[in-house]
């Protein structure tokens, strides 16, 4: 997949990974907001990845805090803002 991206989607993704701590997530977050976005709940996501119920939570509530968002729903459509999720 990293070879069919164009380079400035990589550097762009770079950004989103390594950027400002304050504004970006981990690949493990990036894996838990595209099953959010696709409808699974917390208890299947924490299945799908092998963690728990409280992990995936955890993560959730990390994101929106350290982005400064309200809701998952604020966290989804901020990952398709930053191009971390598209359609």
């Amino acid at each position: 997949m990293v070879n069919s991206l164009h380079p400035k989607s990589l550097k762009e993704m770079h950004n989103i990974f390594a950027g400002d701590s304050q504004n970006s997530i981990s690949e493990r977050e990036v894996e838990i907001v595209k099953l959010l976005s696709l409808g699974y709940n917390s208890k299947e996501i924490g299945e799908m990845l092998f963690i728990s119920e409280h992990t995936v939570n955890t993560h959730r509530r990390n994101m929106v805090k350290r982005l400064d968002l309200k809701n998952s729903y604020q966290l989804i459509v901020w990952a398709f803002k930053k191009r971390v999720l598209s359609f």
